[in-house]
């Protein structure tokens, strides 16, 4: 199973890692929502999530437009689906992720799927410069989107079920039964390396995450070892050693 470390141009932490993440992995992956103007990538693969996940934020608002989902960011920054597949071309990504809505409430949570299959289908019907993964929620119906033919599924929506191995382990296996063998599974904000190892075994082929960094800023390792009031340099090694126990696990 691949990882891709998840990075933020906004984060200095995430500037600092960056060589060693190249180094490690050879690909990173950055979020249309955490993308700023002048950042680049020419020295490793680059995957680019469409940031939908910002749809968490109580300031967020998701519209229909033309028929497509566009999400309102609390910064008032737009993501539409034209956005993401723009920026991928002219980032040089090797991998787009389409534009979901993922949400925590359940009278929203139809509407929301409705719109993210949309996304996708629109975006499975644009000229292919590079792999297009659809992304989908847990419990969704995804026949829709294998028949558009996608590169890979995107997986979401299991961060809150990253302790709880049992259901993390179902949910991978249960989408990955409904995919024919040879289309990749990529599974959204994994990073711990116990938990990695789990969706390798339910058949997930790739996973991301920031976690390693955002563990890090606290000064703590997966283990829970914990630095008090860590330096700029104690986290940047704290970091490091994290992507090396999910690099380790992986081999």
């Amino acid at each position: 199973m691949i990882f891709i470390p998840a990075l933020s141009p906004r984060f200095d932490l995430d500037h600092l890692v960056f060589p060693y993440a190249e180094r490690l992995f050879g690909r990173i992956l950055v979020s249309t929502a955490e993308y700023r103007s002048g950042f680049r990538v020419d020295s490793c693969q680059l995957w680019l999530d469409s940031g939908g996940f910002a749809a968490f934020n109580p300031s967020s608002r998701v519209r229909e437009s033309a028929g497509l989902g566009h999400l309102i960011c609390a910064d008032g920054t737009s993501i539409t689906p034209q956005r993401v597949h723009d920026l991928a071309h002219t980032l040089g990504a090797q991998v787009e992720f389409t534009l979901d809505f993922p949400t925590r409430d359940d009278s929203k949570r139809d509407a929301y799927q409705q719109l993210s299959l949309r996304n996708a289908l629109w975006t499975l019907t644009q000229p292919r410069r590079r792999l297009v993964y659809a992304a989908v929620q847990p419990g969704q119906d995804i026949m829709p989107i294998l028949r558009a033919n996608p590169d890979g599924i995107g997986l979401g929506g299991l961060v809150p079920w990253a302790r709880d191995h049992t259901s993390l382990h179902q949910e991978v296996r249960r989408v990955r039964e409904q995919l024919p063998d040879s289309l990749p599974l990529h599974v959204f904000g994994i990073g711990h390396p116990d938990a990695l190892r789990v969706i390798r075994d339910a058949g997930a082929t790739s996973a991301d995450s920031s976690s390693a960094q955002r563990t890090a800023v606290s000064g703590r390792t997966w283990h829970g070892t914990a630095i008090p009031g860590p330096s700029v340099p104690e986290r940047l090694h704290t970091a490091i050693q994290n992507l090396k126990e999910i690099h380790a696990a992986l081999v």
